[in-house]
């Protein structure tokens, strides 16, 4: 008697144990799928606060919204999706934590899908790739004709951003200040905290039409990353994924025209 009672306990505790996992593998699995971004009927959506013309804030009448060629893309994503979008801020180290932790839903942020990012992500196609430059205080443009004066130089870039293993290759004994912000590396420049900032020309450009004493060097260097590309958590749905590289191949052309509208637009 009391063997078979022992029997029915250790199934009736297989039994729900088996259901916890179910249950739980289908709650992985839907975290990142069409089928769970429509039950939901919104995305969540990680981005740089300050990037522009990528995206950048803007207020009109006391109301502060999110803009530029990055928005753009995230209304393009959400419509295909048939649902709404929220947009999150954060700085760009703290975007893949997000991500891995379900806080966001994809990130759409002109983030490349590095060797290491793609360890704990899956991205889309690519929808867009820049060239980088150099930005001095105009005072120093005529030192830096000599890019090999960049050696000796402190040379800010945005932390975990695709400039960082791009200057340290180009100038491995450039001394490289790493920033939450691109707002910060104009402003460490300004103020002498800097020699030099890199970045992409379009961000440049901008930079340069708010800090007129800030000059861009004769330095390029194409972006050797595969370019800008969506996050989402690993492991998504190959449906989810091949939604939203149908919204990329039908836009990767406008895309490039937004960022020179919205460069433009930035004040």
């Amino acid at each position: 008697m009391k063997h078979s009672i022992l029997k029915k306990i250790l199934y009736i505790t297989a039994l729900v144990g088996a259901l916890l996992l179910i249950l739980t593998g289908c709650g992985k699995s839907s975290a990142s799928s069409l089928q769970s971004v429509h039950k939901k009927g919104t995305i969540t959506v990680g981005m740089i606060s300050s990037n522009p013309p990528y995206e950048f804030q803007t207020t009109k009448n006391g109301k502060t919204t999110m803009t530029g060629s990055d928005v753009q893309l995230v209304k393009k994503v959400a419509k295909k999706l048939g649902v709404k979008y929220t947009i999150k801020t954060m700085d760009l180290d703290g975007m893949l934590p997000a991500l891995q932790a379900h806080k966001v839903d994809m990130l759409i942020t002109s983030m490349s899908p590095t060797p290491e990012r793609k360890q704990g992500a899956t991205f889309s196609d690519v929808y867009y790739k820049s060239t980088n430059t150099l930005v001095v205080r105009k005072s120093d443009l005529k030192k830096y004709k000599d890019v090999d004066n960049f050696e000796k130089s402190d040379i800010a870039v945005i932390n975990n951003s695709t400039q960082e293993p791009m200057v340290s290759k180009a100038f491995p004994k450039a001394q490289l200040k790493k920033l939450s912000k691109v707002t910060d590396l104009a402003l460490a420049v300004n103020n002498s905290k800097a020699d030099a900032f890199s970045i992409d020309i379009p961000t440049a450009t901008i930079l340069l039409k708010q800090n007129p004493n800030l000059a861009m060097t004769s330095w390029r260097h194409e972006d050797a990353s595969a370019g800008a590309a969506i996050a989402l958590p690993k492991n998504t749905n190959k449906n989810l994924v091949k939604a939203i590289n149908q919204v990329i191949a039908q836009n990767k052309t406008e895309y490039a025209k937004w960022v020179l509208e919205y460069a433009k637009k930035v004040n």
